[in-house]
């Protein structure tokens, strides 16, 4: 028996006996140890320390970006003059129930790609204020976005030139997911 005093507490630990019986608990496979490798042999060890050393340690090819502040002044600036463009192909938007999240604007999206519409040709306008996409032929709006309703904008991983965003319609206050190809 092991008597630990911290401060004014005491702690009683009593030791483990591995010699009366087997234990209650049950090891998963993945802890057995195999044919050629005893548990806790020092290749394993090896292989789990280099694991959590590598996934610990920073990336050489990857630079923080507040050390390239010069590649995001232009798009500031254009963002806040109102002067930032993109084409794109609007895919259309869908409703759906979650304001965020990845897997809600993946599942839009291929909905949106799925689905018997043509994607139509158009200008995305950003600005500090709101998001505006122009039809590129007939200068039609087809979304006038304030900035304050959109919640979740994010990429598809699917998709390379997917990328979508989630707002709150100004009308009917349902969340709509708006799809577009780059």
């Amino acid at each position: 028996q092991l008597i630990i005093i911290m401060g004014t507490t005491t702690s009683t630990h009593e030791p483990l006996d591995h010699k009366t019986g087997p234990s209650p608990f049950k090891r998963h496979a993945s802890c057995r140890g195999t044919k050629g490798e005893r548990r806790g042999s020092p290749k394993r060890m090896d292989r789990l320390r280099r694991s959590f050393r590598d996934s610990f340690r920073r990336r050489k090819e990857h630079v923080p970006e507040s050390s390239k502040p010069h590649l995001w002044q232009a798009d500031e600036a254009a963002v806040r003059a109102g002067t930032c463009t993109f084409q794109v192909k609007y895919l259309g938007c869908v409703e759906v129930f979650e304001s965020r999240g990845m897997q809600v604007c993946e599942e839009a999206l291929k909905v949106l790609r799925n689905s018997r519409r043509r994607p139509v040709k158009a200008v995305l306008f950003v600005s500090g204020d709101g998001l505006r996409v122009v039809e590129d032929e007939t200068k039609g709006l087809i979304v006038d976005q304030t900035i304050e309703k959109v919640s979740f904008c994010a990429p598809d991983r699917s998709h390379d030139k997917g990328f979508s965003y989630i707002c709150r319609d100004g009308t009917t206050r349902r969340w709509m997911c708006h799809g577009f190809l780059a």
